[in-house]
């Protein structure tokens, strides 16, 4: 396929996505009407009133009988852009030759679309992004939400019947919060349009580095890390439509990854900024003590250094607002929470077989912390750019797929990123596959018929992603691996302070 003939066929593809995500935002301000008042939601219910009056679109909720049809209705254009994005990878991953830079520009401007289209759309199935608020609200007044509940009058003016609860996110997320919310004042909308430029600039931010990470590494593969991150669904409906503030704690944890491969002294400070705005993060130092011991060749003692300005920041950051053990309390209370997880979908088979299956079950649960370990020895046998990509990769599918105790579909976010970074490698598969998946599982919660259907949601969301991870094998053979090249500001060396070397040829036998 010439590159041409490709740029034409993503041109199609691209345009049938804007489209689909054109439709999603334009429906959700009539969707969300439907959806909320059914769970008796006063402050939502009086918000679309008052909405309905200046934006006619509002009253397109009388179209959606109820919560199924608008599942439904959410559900279509989701499938187009999602066949969209699956057919651009196919042609990437499957094309023979390289494709030329017009390639990646033109699936960049694509990814941007999509950005700026669906960022303009009302959250539908949430409303963790008036918790931002109301929670920024607190801050911006002198609470403090990690120890006060919300109170009725914090919620004066929001589309917000979330039951009161301490904050769950981490002290960086708060005070972004705040800071959104003292500017906004009372204007609910210069809130909302506040806090969705954050996390649209982070998530540009996010897909400016995977570019630039990947600019220089083998053939083609800026093209496909852009479709990966830009292109797949999950990203930009959770994001941008849905609002949710995951991708600030993944895009500084791609800022860390960056930094480290460029040997830049700031990598742990990026890192310890994405575990302020979410815990989760908090495994991959141990990513960047191996990376840098091993690659940069840094003593205990310098990289003991290191850290502190990093542990510095996270004292400072929880000092903010800690003032006892119930600190942690929000963040112990969503912990109890527990569906969707891989090992759920083995409870569905056991349920429908009527018997155990324990070494299964065992061997579910045990399949990403392995892996992040092996990863983890790879690394520290061989620190490459790509062994780094993966080790990160695997820690965080070890988290999101086993340590979590629930996965909702935006913590796909989580591990989008880097699996973007080595696409041919059979766990991104499976990640690319999962995030595709994901964002069809709102249903689980929204549509009556589907009540305690986490399990077989479950089972199909990683079916999904296992098929996916098995029509893509061999896609190392096109080249698109973080295998070859250099990476930007590649040296001839790794010592202290300089960027990573040119790196190893591909294992062409990996699956």
């Amino acid at each position: 396929m010439a590159s041409r003939a490709l740029r034409f066929r993503l041109h199609v593809l691209g345009a049938i996505a804007f489209a689909a995500y054109g439709a999603l935002a334009l429906m959700s301000y009539a969707q969300a009407p439907v959806l909320w008042p059914a769970v008796t939601s006063p402050n939502a219910t009086a918000f679309f009133e008052r909405l309905g009056k200046d934006f006619p679109v509002v009253g397109l909720a009388r179209l959606f009988a109820d919560n199924t049809a608008v599942i439904v209705a959410y559900a279509i254009p989701l499938g187009v852009a999602s066949v969209a994005a699956l057919l651009a990878l196919w042609m990437l991953i499957r094309r023979g030759a390289p494709p030329d830079p017009g390639t990646v520009r033109l699936l960049f401007r694509w990814s941007i679309a999509f950005a700026a289209v669906s960022a303009l759309g009302f959250p539908v199935f949430t409303q963790d992004f008036w918790l931002s608020a109301v929670w920024g609200r607190m801050i911006a007044s002198g609470e403090n939400p990690y120890h006060a509940l919300f109170t009725p009058d914090a919620l004066t003016g929001l589309p917000l019947d979330h039951f009161p609860m301490l904050m769950s996110w981490g002290p960086l997320w708060g005070v972004v919060s705040g800071a959104v919310m003292a500017l906004a004042g009372s204007s609910v909308l210069a809130a909302a349009i506040l806090l969705k430029s954050i996390l649209a600039a982070a998530w540009i931010g996010a897909l400016v580095l995977v570019v630039r990470i990947t600019e220089r590494a083998a053939a083609g593969q800026s093209a496909l890390a852009v479709a990966v991150f830009g292109w797949t669904p999950l990203g930009v409906t959770q994001t941008l439509l849905e609002a949710h503030n995951d991708i600030a704690m993944a895009s500084l944890a791609l800022l860390w990854l960056a930094l480290l491969l460029r040997g830049r002294i700031m990598a742990p400070l990026a890192l310890a900024a994405s575990v302020l705005c979410k815990y989760a993060m908090a495994p991959l130092f141990l990513v960047d003590a191996l990376y840098a011991l091993r690659r940069e060749r840094r003593s205990w003692r310098d990289y003991a250094r290191r850290m502190i300005a990093p542990a510095l920041l996270v004292i400072a950051g929880v000092a903010l607002f800690y003032r006892s053990p119930e600190f942690f309390d929000g963040v112990r209370l969503v912990s109890t929470w527990h569906f969707l997880r891989p090992i759920d979908g083995v409870e569905a088979i056991e349920d429908y077989l009527g018997i155990g299956l324990l070494p299964l079950r065992a061997a579910v649960l045990a399949l990403f912390p392995a892996v992040a370990g092996y990863c983890t020895v790879v690394l520290v046998r061989r620190p490459t750019a790509e062994t780094l990509a993966k080790a990160a990769l695997a820690m965080m599918c070890a988290i999101v797929f086993s340590a979590a105790s629930h996965v909702w579909p935006w913590y796909l976010v989580w591990v989008l990123a880097p699996a973007a970074l080595v696409p041919a490698w059979w766990l991104s598969r499976f990640t690319v596959g999962a995030a595709v998946m994901a964002p069809f599982m709102v249903a689980l919660w929204w549509v009556p018929a589907l009540d305690n259907g986490e399990g077989v949601g479950a089972l199909a969301m990683y079916a999904g992603a296992a098929v996916w991870m098995l029509v893509t094998r061999g896609a190392g053979a096109s080249g698109a691996s973080l295998t070859h090249g250099q990476i930007p500001g590649g040296a001839s060396d790794a010592r202290p302070g300089q960027a990573h070397p040119a790196l190893p040829p591909a294992n062409r036998t990996e699956s």
